[in-house]
């Protein structure tokens, strides 16, 4: 095995490795050991990639950002569709929180803990806002969808899609007792849930949207 390829593998078992902690600790309460261990690996090799946990769960959360962003603004361009957009958005950001459950844990205790560490990563949130406003003025005006501000329509879609997750023992326990097998489907229906529910109260023909 060559030295690049070997780099890439170690790596690889790291970010694995640090997602299985993160994801039962917390970024507060992982070690450095235990992700050593998890990768098995020795500490001193882990900290020849990565110098901090901090460092690591950085890199984890920038790839995680990126790859739900770089699919929602290319569907953004390519599907100028506002429930094709909606459908793409829910499925693709839903599946990233499913593989990396500490993500929106970590978001919502910081903002209150360190709300300047929050403030140093918005900066890997690389929305096309304007390409969102407009796509969302396009559906308005072709009659596609009722008139609502594109930055509800965001914050809604994000609450309906991360709610479930942020929530687990809540849903996991008072809605399915405990059963894994139940929540997991109840999370593999979710995406098709909400692209219905938009379509419903989107509907620019419903009465209450017209207030008939």
């Amino acid at each position: 095995m060559d030295k690049t390829k070997k780099t890439s593998n170690t790596e690889y078992l790291i970010l694995e490795a640090a997602k299985t902690i993160f994801t039962k600790k917390g970024l507060e309460g992982a070690r450095m050991q235990e992700i050593a261990d998890e990768a098995g690996i020795n500490k001193a090799l882990l900290h020849y990639y990565f110098r901090s946990k901090e460092k690591l769960f950085e890199q984890i959360f920038e790839k995680a950002l990126r790859e739900i962003f770089d699919t929602i603004n290319a569907s953004i361009h390519q599907e100028q569709d506002i429930y094709a957009f909606i459908a793409i958005f829910t499925k693709k950001y839903m599946h990233i929180i499913r593989e990396n459950t500490f993500i929106p844990n970590f978001i919502l205790n910081e903002i209150n803990r360190n709300p300047e560490r929050i403030h140093n990563l918005v900066r890997f949130i690389q929305l096309d806002k304007p390409a969102f406003m407009q796509m969302v003025e396009k559906n308005i005006q072709e009659g596609k969808m009722t008139r609502v501000a594109p930055e509800h329509l965001l914050i809604d879609l994000l609450g309906m899609s991360i709610f479930p997750i942020v929530a687990r023992p809540l849903v996991h326990s008072y809605l399915f007792n405990e059963d894994e097998a139940s929540y997991q489907r109840f999370l593999d229906e979710r995406a098709a849930h909400i692209v219905s529910f938009f379509k419903i109260v989107l509907n620019p023909k419903s009465k209450e949207n017209n207030h008939e």
